[in-house]
């Protein structure tokens, strides 16, 4: 909910519930689509591939079938190398990578259902969902404070376009490729609205920006953009530390002397 820069981008969650033998229904996983199907941003499993009984990755078939692809955006098995846990596809040990009989059983699965051809028919005219009123069990208020980073122009022409061709190993790397872009996001949730003061007293703090105040218990902050930086100002130092430190020096020097 909220503006476009407040919003987030996908939503994934880890999903165990699939257990074989099971199916869509007795899973739950079609009362899960059913929650979900108004979802106005992409949706996929982080993590799922129980293994409470031995894996036959028939959860793939219903992931990657019309039940689901228009709600869900697929999903990421768990997981790749054994840690331990029971849940690797393969074994690594130093140079050397041996797989374990789930691998070929995903590796089937995978190839016995092919993913979805164009959009998988997602809902092309979702709209953000309206965000609920402050509460108990949502302590979350109007956006009211500093703008938003803005995406970098190089990230809007992946999101755009896609990745293109990998430049494999003789790339500059992800990291160190392309300029930089920097810059703040178009205000849509609105400006800076309050700044720190150097005013704060005894945990006390009250806020005024932009004609709106808040307390909890305490600070008070102007809108003066010199303020945060006063904030920071070390106060005038007493003589009390240097005499506590002659008094320790001497005293370290007397008993050295006695030794």
């Amino acid at each position: 909910c909220g503006t476009d820069d407040q919003r987030s981008d996908f939503f994934a969650f880890n999903d165990y519930s699939w257990c074989d033998p099971s199916s869509f229904t007795q899973s739950g996983w079609d009362q899960k689509v059913e929650k979900f199907s108004n979802y106005s941003l992409p949706l996929f499993l982080s993590e799922y591939g129980c293994i409470t009984n031995e894996r036959k990755f028939n959860e793939v078939s219903a992931l990657y079938s019309d039940k689901m692809t228009s709600v869900y955006s697929g999903g990421l098995v768990y997981e790749y190398a054994e840690e331990g846990s029971g849940y690797g596809l393969v074994k690594i040990n130093g140079d050397s990578v041996s797989e374990n009989s789930d691998f070929s059983t995903l590796a089937d699965a995978f190839s016995n259902n092919k993913a979805p051809s164009g959009d998988g028919g997602y809902q092309s005219d979702g709209k953000a969902s309206e965000c609920p009123s402050k509460s108990d069990t949502w302590e979350v208020e109007d956006f009211t404070g500093q703008q938003l980073p803005a995406i970098p122009e190089k990230a809007k022409q992946y999101m755009k376009d896609g990745a293109g061709k990998g430049p494999g190993l003789d790339g500059d790397g992800s990291q160190n490729a392309g300029s930089a872009s920097v810059s703040t996001a178009t205000p849509g949730s609105g400006s800076v609205t309050a700044v720190a003061s150097n005013t704060a007293t005894g945990g006390s703090s009250s806020s005024s920006s932009s004609g709106s105040s808040s307390s909890s218990g305490s600070a008070s902050s102007s809108a003066s953009p010199a303020s945060a930086a006063q904030s920071l100002i070390a106060g005038d130092l007493g003589f009390a530390p240097f005499a506590c430190g002659a008094v320790v020096l001497f005293s370290s020097l007397f008993g050295a002397a006695l030794l």
